[in-house]
């Protein structure tokens, strides 16, 4: 009949143009326990700022910033006990990515910044408001290039079977990882070998800025898997922005840059540095070119 063909097909068009009530309230806990790892996150910078002020040092700067890591991951890890549920293997390897990762940076930044200084911050650590801004900054670097394993502990539960892109994705996160810490090795040896200049072995012979490019492919990696068991299109969304952020902060901002201007401005007229920029990969690592 007409009138029951038409409701089968009303309700049909409803169920696609709006997800389940349950769907959006479960997004709405999520987000407000992301929420409760920003103040968590906030707080610890306005610490770390107030002590780092008044004593006119950044030696714990990024210290600071790897025990942010650890403690939004596994204040968001507890959301899971605290309802008595056991996490899923998904939300176990995703996080335990973050916490190896944070541990590895944290110290290998730590350590050449209590041996060496940061002169990113020679003259901001003696004003306070301008010294403030760092830590903010480095408050929603915490939050959001781990928001999308933040959204998938926050979550009530995850029972999306694993597939076939998670496995992609854990093995594209320790592509990068290995990338990044083999890099930083490079170089850390390098410099310990007493050469001075700018590296052109190792990884460094293929791409300008290896340890940039495994830091954004292990957060892109990451995020794939993330997606996989998060309950609704806008924390799917939102855990895209990570991805997005690392990849921009790096490329555009913060890192290369910033190396580019001042390598350029120390080895610009250097034949040497002219022809490995021209025939280097400034990201991807690639095959040089051949000399013309």
């Amino acid at each position: 009949p007409r009138s029951l063909h038409s409701a089968g097909t009303g309700r049909a068009h409803s169920g696609r143009s709006a997800q389940p009530p349950c769907v959006v309230a479960m997004g709405g806990a999520v987000f407000s326990k992301v929420g409760q790892l920003a103040l968590l996150d906030f707080g610890i910078q306005g610490v770390g700022w107030a002590l780092a002020s008044a004593l006119h040092t950044e030696r714990f700067y990024d210290l600071t910033g790897s025990l942010t890591y650890w403690a939004l991951t596994m204040r968001a890890r507890s959301f899971a006990s605290a309802e008595g549920k056991e996490l899923s293997l998904r939300q176990q390897v995703c996080s335990a990515c973050v916490l190896v990762w944070s541990l590895r940076l944290g110290s290998f930044l730590a350590r050449r910044a209590w041996k060496h200084g940061d002169s990113r911050f020679d003259k901001v650590k003696h004003d306070p408001k301008m010294f403030f801004v760092y830590w903010f900054v480095q408050g929603v670097w915490c939050l959001i290039t781990a928001l999308p394993v933040y959204l998938q502990l926050s979550q009530p539960q995850d029972d999306a079977p694993l597939g076939i892109m998670d496995y992609v994705s854990w093995a594209g996160w320790l592509t990068g990882f290995a990338m990044e810490v083999t890099a930083d090795a490079q170089k850390s040896a390098w410099r310990a070998a007493g050469n001075t200049g700018f590296i052109n072995t190792g990884l460094w012979k293929y791409s300008q800025h290896p340890n940039y490019f495994g830091e954004m492919c292990l957060w892109s990696s990451l995020c794939v898997s993330c997606l996989n068991s998060l309950p609704s299109a806008g924390t799917r969304v939102a855990a895209l922005g990570s991805p997005a952020f690392v990849c921009y902060l790096l490329r555009y901002v913060s890192g290369v840059p910033l190396l580019q201007k001042a390598a350029k401005k120390k080895y610009g007229s250097d034949a040497r540095y002219l022809d490995y920029t021209t025939r280097t990969s400034l990201l991807f690592p690639w095959l040089p070119k051949r000399k013309m």
